[in-house]
């Protein structure tokens, strides 16, 4: 029986529930310092993940009061007589129940909770009443239509204010109307160096070019800012950033998930067609009906099918346990991703029972399900899947996408969410409290369903949403706007817009917004202009004014601007800039940065489906890293990366010891800093005074203070005194040199030399490789041996695409020693690993062992040590024929020798022999120590708070 959330000891805590049957007194100033300092930050990083805005499993949310209060599924969290005994209390003792269950809290985590369950779970900022829970059974009532967010968009009209010379343009007054009320006052406008650095960032993501800079502080005229606006909206990288914003409310990722988590070939497309469709500033409501049934438009596009790979983001298990459920369970992310993103509400809380806040009764999730049932389910990969997940594009290759059974299949409700126990047939229909039909049935007269048939069931349901008379659509999609401009939307719950969502703050300034997109044709770019041009956004961040810091702490009220700190994809993409390696390259599959030994073990098959990229790929935006579930990239990870397992609408903003540490040590930070450092040598000499200037120009927007300067001068002084005692080449240095090939051989990065006993060695790499020039190999027999020490594994390469790309990717068979329970293993290289064929071979680290493979069109056999029959013996369906001889290292130490090739041409062998003698070049301890130094001063600016840090 399947249960809202994944794990069965989680059953975790339902009913209305109040602490009292009086009001909970208001939290004393010590309650608020100690739940913000200690309390909070616990359920942030233990709880909120399972039981938060964005996933409550067990029907259980724990990030406010009001949720708490109310519960989840297995009665009352707290007990008001006796609340060290509560429910919850119980549960993360690991006394009843385990919570969380994959790590038990610390005693003095545990402590701290029941102390706070003793003080009555004091919780500042709420109000003291529990949001009420619904009764099974539920009936939508005309009361419930009349909730906020369920009623019909009506543009307001512009309110008159006192301070009319703090009013820009229409969203002004609404904000200027509101602080009015509280006798409060906006704030002074921002600086221009900030203002320009604030809009840079909102709209593209990167830091303002010094030019930028220069441009907009000497242009005095009015229209400055208003030129400067529409500039940034016309610039491709405001596609890239705000598509990463989107990307977060779709679960994007191009892998399945679970343990194998494959490639969900094609998902790529689905990235750059957001992209693409944000810088064209497609209309939204074209890019709703676009993803939600491209196929069944008036006029169907590639886009449209690309757009379609909306429902195939989520995590897939290729192994279910009940087949049955698992379509269910597929069905259930389709239809609760599309309510939360385009909707704002929790539709999938309506899967197992009655909503319990809101009004949707278990029938309508049913019924909304009915629209999507026909989706063929999704498989894997292979001829097929044509038809089922794949589509052929009129412009050439294919989309992950979806199609409809022919015949439609019954829709069900299902008792407890369990596909093993079907109860009445339900047909498609609206939610009836958004429907002006009671019956909710009119999707009908809208569709081109045919009797019999699934078509136009999607159809139907892309432009019920998209409606400008749908009242949620607008309102989901102007928050959103709003709360990445400001850090927080006008509803502070961006994806729920029920009755455990936080009601909004502005509900005038939010019709007025859902109305003025309407008008400009649902156009997000005017929207933005609308946004960012009105006096409100121009704002100072200083939180100065003390009477408005007692009165609106949190600044709900937007007296200020909100100082934000950049998230994981900006700050890298910061970086990159700043340090002029940044490249521009859009589109494409994905890039794979150079993962530590350390990440990639966290594997079942270390860097299984990671691939290399040459280092002018991995320059490029974070938005276009290939998303594996399974594996992150550890800077984006330690700066809070949005999850890919489900809709994530707003981001957690940790400061925790690792984010100091990562942009401190790393080795991406290292390069980074050390290409900083020759920019500034280019652009500004070799005048440290000078390097220091451009430095804080290029990286703050400003010139750095007398004081900044002089202590940076001092900083390079001492800098330079300690590398003079150490004039070697910086660990930077030597990563980048390259070590001379072999006479006869190609080497693609890592540090390759010749053994004593005649080996080819290279040192742990992730992907270094070598080919052999002068053979092209298509059938025949190769003999070699290999030898593995240390790391992960290494082997041959037979047929290799030698590329003429410019990178070091190339299409290979690899035929490796694993050092994982010594398997021997045959691999193709197509971008990626994928793997053949494997077995348990018992082979010895630190060994030569002798490796044998025998190549005869699309069969491949593998002998090895002697054996008499082949360890391994394959045949590809889509062989590659012919190419060249190769050897390549995964962060093992490794070497290759005696490698003979027979063939219908004749036996040769493949000579190892030491490169041509070159004379090395000279070199300049004092330009490698200036160098080294400036490198260190640039990583100091690259961890200013400053930097990292929107004012």
């Amino acid at each position: 029986m399947r249960r809202c959330l994944s794990c069965g000891l989680w059953l975790v805590l339902v009913s209305a529930l109040p602490l009292s049957a009086e009001d909970a007194a208001p939290p004393t100033p010590e309650q608020i310092k100690h739940f913000e300092s200690q309390v909070r930050p616990l359920l942030a990083e233990r709880c909120f993940g399972c039981h938060g805005q964005d996933k409550q499993k067990s029907g259980l949310r724990l990030d406010s009061r009001e949720a708490l209060l109310a519960g989840g599924e297995s009665g009352p969290a707290f007990d008001a007589e006796h609340p060290e005994n509560s429910l919850l209390i119980e549960a993360i003792r690991y006394e009843s129940l385990q919570m969380p269950p994959d790590r038990k809290l610390s005693d003095a985590e545990i402590a701290l909770l029941t102390d706070w369950f003793k003080q009555g779970a004091p919780w500042p900022g709420a109000p003291s009443g529990a949001v009420p829970v619904r009764k099974r059974g539920l009936e939508v009532t005309a009361e419930d239509r009349q909730f906020w967010s369920f009623q019909p968009i009506a543009r307001p009209a512009v309110p008159a204010v006192k301070h009319a010379d703090a009013i820009r343009n229409p969203v002004d007054a609404f904000v200027v109307r509101r602080l009015e009320e509280q006798g409060l006052a906006p704030s002074s406008p921002a600086g221009r160096r900030e203002l320009i650095r604030r809009l840079s960032f909102d709209l593209l993501g990167l830091p303002p070019a010094p030019e930028d800079v220069d441009r907009f502080m000497a242009d005095d005229s009015a229209e400055a800012f208003e030129r400067l606006v529409d500039d940034y909206l016309s610039r491709p990288e405001y596609g890239e950033r705000w598509g990463r914003h989107w990307l977060d409310l779709v679960r994007f990722s191009q892998t399945n998930g679970y343990e194998r988590d494959d490639e969900k070939l094609h998902a790529w497309r689905y990235r750059d067609y957001v992209i693409q469709s944000l810088n064209e500033d497609k209309p939204y409501d074209q890019f709703v009906r676009e993803q939600l049934a491209g196929d069944e438009l008036d006029q169907v596009t590639d886009a449209g099918r690309i757009a379609l790979g909306f429902y195939r983001l989520g995590v897939w298990d290729d192994e279910p346990d009940d087949q049955r459920q698992a379509e269910f369970d597929e069905l259930d992310d389709m239809l609760s991703t599309t309510g939360s993103v385009f909707l704002g509400l929790t539709i999938g809380c309506a899967r197992c029972h009655d909503h319990k806040f809101d009004p949707i009764p278990q029938d309508d999730y049913y019924s909304l399900l009915a629209f999507v049932r026909n989706v063929k389910p999704f498989t894997k990969p292979g001829k097929e899947a044509e038809g089922v997940i794949f589509a052929s594009l009129e412009g050439g290759g294919q989309a992950l996408t979806v199609f409809d059974r022919a015949e439609p299949l019954p829709t069900q409700v299902l008792a407890r969410g369990s596909a093993a126990t079907p109860g009445k047939e339900v047909e498609p229909r609206f939610p009836k409290v958004l429907s002006a039909d009671p019956a909710g049935d009119l999707w009908k007269t809208a569709t081109v369903e045919e009797k019999g048939t699934a078509a136009g069931r999607r159809r139907a349901l892309a432009d019920w949403i998209a409606s400008e008379r749908n009242p949620l659509t607008a309102r989901v999609i102007v928050n959103r706007l709003w709360h990445y401009h400001f850090g927080r939307g006008i509803v502070d719950t961006p994806n729920d817009f029920g009755h455990t969502g936080t009601p909004p703050t502005h509900p005038d300034l939010l019709d007025y917004l859902a109305g003025e997109l309407i008008a400009h044709e649902w156009r997000l770019k005017p929207l933005h202009r609308l946004i960012v041009l009105s006096a409100t956004y121009r704002q100072s961040s200083a939180a100065d004014n003390t009477m408005a810091l007692a009165i609106d702490p949190g600044n709900t009220l937007l007296w200020r601007q909100n100082l934000r700190r950049l998230e994981a994809e900006a700050i890298r993409d910061a970086i990159l800039a700043t340090s002029g390696s940044l490249n521009p390259q859009m589109t494409g599959r994905g890039i794979f940065p150079a993962l530590p030994p350390e990440v990639l073990a966290t594997q079942s098959q270390p860097g299984r489906g990671w691939d290399q990229s040459s280092p002018a790929e991995r320059a490029r935006r974070s938005v276009y890293i290939f998303s594996k579930r399974t594996l992150g990239v550890p800077i984006l990870e330690t700066f809070d990366q949005a999850s890919a397992d489900s809709s994530q609408a707003r981001r957690n903003t940790t400061t925790i010891a690792p984010q100091a540490l990562i942009l401190l040590n790393s080795a991406f930070t290292d390069g980074e800093a050390q290409a900083f450092a020759r920019r500034l040598q280019r652009e500004a000499g070799a005048d440290p005074a000078a390097q220091i200037e451009r430095a804080f120009r290029i990286a703050l927007g400003r010139k750095p203070t007398p004081r900044e300067r002089q202590t940076a001068l001092s900083y390079l002084d001492r800098q330079r005194a300690h590398f003079r005692d150490q004039p070697v080449a910086s660990p930077a240095v030597a990563d980048r040199s390259k070590t001379p090939a072999p006479r006869g051989w190609t080497t693609f990065r890592g540090e390759w030399s010749l053994r004593d006993d005649g080996g080819l060695r290279v040192a742990p790499h992730p992907g270094a490789k070598a080919l052999w020039n002068d053979l092209v190999f298509t059938d025949g027999e190769i003999n070699a041996e290999v030898w593995v020490g240390e790391g992960l594994d290494a082997g041959l390469l037979i047929r290799a695409s030698d590329p003429a790309d410019g990178t070091d990717s190339v299409r290979a068979y690899n035929i490796n020693l694993s050092t994982g329970a010594g398997r021997l293993r045959l691999g193709k290289h197509l971008n990626n690993w994928r793997s053949l064929a494997e077995v348990r071979a018992g082979w010895k680290r630190g060994a030569w062992q002798q490796v044998r493979v025998v190549a005869e069109g699309p069969r491949i056999k593998v002998y090895l040590n002697g054996s008499a029959e082949p360890l391994i013996d394959y045949t590809d369906p889509e062989p590659l024929l012919s190419g060249q001889i190769g050897f390549r290292t995964f962060q093992a130490d490794a070497a290759v020798r005696g490698i003979s090739v027979q063939s219908a041409e004749g036996r040769i062998e493949i000579p190892l022999q030491p490169a041509e003698a070159t004379s090395p070049p000279e070199t300049s301890t004092a330009v490698s120590v200036e160098l080294r130094a400036l490198a260190e001063f640039c990583k100091v600016v690259l961890n200013l708070n400053e930097f990292v840090y929107v004012d």
